[in-house]
């Protein structure tokens, strides 16, 4: 019999810890299981008033049965350790909501999100101080961390954080700018969805306000990236028309192959390539079913039908456009506003990852395409990136 093969390092460019932690209330340091128990909504209980049987429990008012059971925790640190998930770019969120159709969980001022953002950044430093992860502010301390899980990680070695914010709302203008840098801020995405304080984001149509420019010559000064995903057409064009610096799409898939403005056009996934950027792939149902349209997800099934390996069509679709296997990476999303069900079939939590490279290899892939894709080509960006 075939020994197993070796774990292979995972370098994961958007997951939502933070919000994870603070909004749905977990204790990501413990596993996954411990969460899934903690909010499971027929556990019994008190106040089982609405059905027999049926626990109202503090820690399960926002989850709702679906299918699978929507909200299923997928994502928790001894998973990613376990998953060999080492080093991750992990989001400050919180968005200002326009009148727009995006109104779930917007807040009415940006000092609000500014109140938000600075709870997901301290939140990530005491995480630090507990020895559960390490902010990755410089090229040295990627290397290090680097070196440590391809060398000998063990079940308690810290989670290595590139720190990025979903959405720019937190950030109060552009003379802030410099001190979420150099509270470790490295990559921002101007928008989210719907309209924020800077522009148009994902389901909206226009492009960026005047307010967006100066803020972004302020990032590019400090030397922060710039994440394209949820921006809306134009302001996607907008942006690249006048900023200089590195750029991502942390977590986007291919629109010729799912319909949806959410996702990338061919186009703007060759100039993304010319920039020398990268492009994360979701593990996300809407986002893997040719039969979704994002801009209508009533169209997207209860629970999933794809497996991890369905990012391979859009894996190989970039690579076909670009000529080359450097443009794409990870960014799966998971526990990104969906759980359990909108996961792939085949991952029951982020620790189930390790098995993508044995599923790349049966599609094709070479072991420098799955190094590539895996890790190699978002730790090369983060290089260009971080100081």
């Amino acid at each position: 019999m075939a020994p197993p093969p070796e774990p292979v390092l995972i370098v994961d460019g958007h997951l939502d810890l933070a919000f994870n932690a603070l909004h749905h209330r977990r204790d990501l340091t413990q596993n996954v299981q411990a969460l899934r128990e903690r909010e499971d909504i027929y556990r019994d209980g008190v106040g089982a008033s609405e059905s027999p049987g049926l626990a109202v429990h503090p820690d399960a008012l926002r989850k709702k049965p679906r299918g699978g059971g929507e909200g299923i925790a997928t994502v928790a640190l001894p998973e990613l350790r376990a998953g060999r998930v080492g080093i991750v770019l992990s989001t400050i969120m919180a968005r200002v909501q326009m009148p727009t159709g995006f109104q779930a969980d917007g807040v009415r001022t940006q000092a609000a999100a500014h109140a938000i953002g600075q709870s997901h950044l301290h939140y990530y430093k005491a995480l630090e101080r507990a020895g559960e992860v390490t902010i990755l502010r410089t090229a040295a301390d990627l290397e290090a961390s680097v070196c440590t899980w391809q060398d000998s990680p063990g079940e308690s070695t810290p989670i290595g954080l590139v720190l990025s914010m979903e959405s720019a709302d937190p950030i109060l203008g552009a003379d802030d700018v410099q001190a979420w840098y150099d509270a470790g801020l490295r990559s921002v995405s101007l928008t989210h969805f719907g309209a924020n304080s800077w522009g148009h984001g994902t389901g909206t149509k226009g492009g960026l306000y005047a307010n967006a420019y100066p803020l972004l010559d302020a990032l590019g000064a400090a030397g922060i990236a710039l994440d394209v995903s949820h921006a809306a057409d134009l302001t996607f064009w907008q942006l690249l028309d006048c900023w200089e610096g590195p750029v991502h799409a942390s977590h986007c898939m291919c629109r010729s192959l799912v319909p949806g403005q959410r996702h990338l056009s061919d186009d703007m996934i060759k100039t993304i390539a010319h920039r020398g950027g990268v492009i994360g792939m979701v593990l996300a149902e809407p986002m893997l079913n040719p039969d979704v349209d994002f801009d209508d997800l009533s169209t997207a099934p209860a629970v999933s039908t794809r497996p991890m390996v369905a990012i391979a069509d859009h894996i190989d679709h970039i690579c076909q456009l670009t000529g080359s296997n450097e443009h794409v990476a990870i960014g799966s999303d998971l526990d990104g506003g969906f759980g359990r069900e909108w996961a792939p079939v085949d991952l029951d939590s982020i620790a189930d990852m390790q098995k993508l490279p044995g599923r790349l290899e049966g599609r094709g892939f070479s072991a420098d395409d799955i190094a590539a894709i895996t890790h190699r080509n978002l730790l090369a960006f983060l290089r260009r990136v971080l100081p």
